[in-house]
C-alpha cells in the first residue's frame, strides 16, 4: 500500500452542508371534543338480550371434561344394553332339555376337555344321563362350561359336595347347582347376577390414598434391625 493511500486513510472528511432553519411554522393539531357516555347509551346491550346471550353461550369442553363425558354415555348405554338383555333373558327357553333338579353347572373347563373326559369324572358319584356344552353361537367353540344330568338326584347332591375344585385336565373346576331353572330371579354373571365379586364396582382410589396404603403394606418390611448386643 502506497503512502497515499495511508494518509487518506487517516484524512478527516470534509464538513458538512449548512442548511437554513424551517421558518415556517406547524399549526396545532385540533383535538376532538369531550363528551359524555349519553350518545352511547343505545349501543349497551338491555337485560333481554343478555340473559338470551348468556343462556345460548356454551364454554368450550375440556379434555378431561370430554373424558368423562364419554365415560358416562358408556356407562349409561351399558346399563341401557344390560336392563334390555335382563328383560328378555329367560332361562326356560334352553334349547337343552334337562331335569334341571338332577343337574349341575360346571364351569372353569378346559377348552381341550370333551365330553367323555368329563362323563368319566363325573361318574365317579353317580350315573351322568347326560352332558350338553354350551358352544359360543356365532364360532362354535366352546364357552368353558357345560351342564350334567344324573340319572338320581341323590347323585347329583353327592356331586355337588365333592366334584367341586377336582382338576379335569389341569384346571380346577366350579360345580354349582342349576340356578337358572331352579332359584327364583337369578340372573348369570354376565347380567350382572350370579355369585362372584370380582366384577363389582370398586371406589377408585386417589394417588394420595394410593400412596398411602402402599407405605401401610411396606410398614413392616422398612423397620430398623434391633442393634447387635454383642457388639
Amino acid at each position: 500500500m502506497s503512502l497515499a493511500h495511508i494518509n487518506a486513510l487517516f484524512n478527516p472528511r470534509p464538513p458538512m452542508e449548512h442548511k437554513p432553519s424551517y421558518t415556517q411554522q406547524i399549526g396545532k393539531k385540533k383535538a376532538l371534543p369531550y363528551t359524555g357516555i349519553a350518545a352511547y347509551l343505545g349501543e349497551f346491550e338491555n337485560k333481554e338480550a343478555s340473559e338470551a346471550a348468556l343462556a345460548s353461550f356454551k364454554p368450550i369442553e375440556q379434555r378431561p371434561e370430554r373424558r368423562v363425558r364419554i365415560a358416562k354415555e358408556r356407562e349409561a348405554m351399558m346399563a341401557e344394553t344390560l336392563e334390555l338383555k335382563k328383560a328378555n333373558w329367560n332361562p326356560q327357553e334352553y334349547s337343552f332339555d334337562t331335569d334341571a333338579y338332577k343337574s349341575l353347572f360346571v364351569g372353569r373347563l378346559s377348552y381341550l376337555t370333551d365330553e367323555l373326559k368329563l362323563k368319566r369324572e363325573m361318574e365317579q358319584y353317580g350315573t351322568v344321563k347326560n352332558i350338553t356344552f354350551v358352544e359360543d353361537k356365532n364360532t362354535g367353540k366352546p364357552r368353558g362350561y357345560a351342564f350334567v344330568e344324573f340319572e338320581h338326584e341323590r347323585d347329583m347332591k353327592t356331586a355337588y359336595k365333592h366334584a367341586d375344585g377336582r382338576k379335569v385336565d389341569g384346571r380346577r373346576i366350579l360345580v354349582d347347582v342349576e340356578r337358572g331353572r331352579t332359584v327364583k330371579d337369578w340372573t348369570p354373571r354376565k347380567l350382572g347376577g350370579g355369585l362372584g365379586s370380582s366384577r363389582k364396582t370398586k371406589p377408585k382410589q386417589t394417588k394420595q390414598e394410593k400412596a398411602a396404603a402402599a407405605r401401610a403394606a411396606a410398614a413392616p418390611y422398612n423397620r430398623s434391625r434391633p442393634a447387635d448386643s454383642g457388639r
